[in-house]
């Protein structure tokens, strides 16, 4: 039968869904719908992310996988409490609880908060979803490298850059050494494209992972801001290094 040839979309990469899933922590106010849809966003975008870079990022997924559960058995246990908090709460209220708590030490410029906890938990989950935002911004900025070495410099300036403005300022010396570690062992820039977008037709893969990947960071900087900000409305922001 005649008629029009059907369009058939680019397969979706982990970058597009992980930016649909993080849209979705937020209301349109862009405030944090709950605890839940902030755990379910983070779980579906920022740890497969890290973890689809294979071993040289496998300690950073973990750590987030952790947080993660940290947050989660904070609101849980929340849950039985008078007020509770739960869940299905917002942000905002599971600190509020923490706060009265006494397990923390708020403070307006530096606190000093419990581990585990949901404060500790959300605070390095907001600072792993900078970093991977910067260094997607930094990785598809100014469109595809002209050759391969130009992409290389590109990809390890990116990640260079976006480290050292979100997770280095709160690393101690271990911390940072183990980073340094994983990233000389990071995917190549070619491997990465290929990574995230593996069925992609290879023609047009690199510049839908460009597009995705300025898509996911536009996703993931209001989540991070949400999540920053709840910390400093209830006067938790940690800046120790660890």
């Amino acid at each position: 039968a005649g008629g029009r040839a059907r369009v058939v979309p680019p397969p979706a990469t982990l970058l597009a869904t992980g930016a649909q899933a993080l849209r979705g922590a937020l209301a349109p106010s862009g405030k944090l719908r709950d605890v839940a849809a902030l755990l379910s966003a983070i779980e579906a975008s920022l740890v497969p992310l890290l973890s689809s870079f294979g071993p040289s990022m496998a300690f950073a997924a973990q750590n987030d996988a952790r947080n993660v559960r940290k947050v989660r058995a904070a609101a849980s246990a929340a849950a039985a409490a008078p007020d509770t908090a739960s869940l299905q709460d917002g942000v905002d209220r599971l600190l509020s609880h923490e706060v009265a708590s006494g397990c923390h030490k708020p403070a307006e410029k530096s606190a000093v908060l419990a581990d585990p906890s949901a404060a500790i938990g959300l605070t390095w989950l907001s600072r792993s979803l900078r970093f991977i935002c910067m260094w997607m911004e930094g990785v598809c900025a100014g469109g595809a490298p002209v050759d391969a070495a130009a992409a290389t410099k590109r990809y390890r300036e990116a990640m260079s850059a976006a480290y050292e403005a979100s997770l280095a300022p709160y690393h101690g010396w271990l911390n940072r050494n183990i980073f340094n570690g994983c990233a000389k062992h990071a995917p190549g820039y070619a491997s990465l494209i290929a990574t995230l977008a593996p069925t992609a037709d290879e023609a047009t893969r690199e510049a839908l992972v460009l597009m995705d990947m300025a898509d996911f960071a536009t996703a993931a900087a209001p989540v991070a801001d949400a999540v920053e900000a709840a910390l400093a409305r209830a006067k938790l922001v940690d800046s120790r290094r660890a």
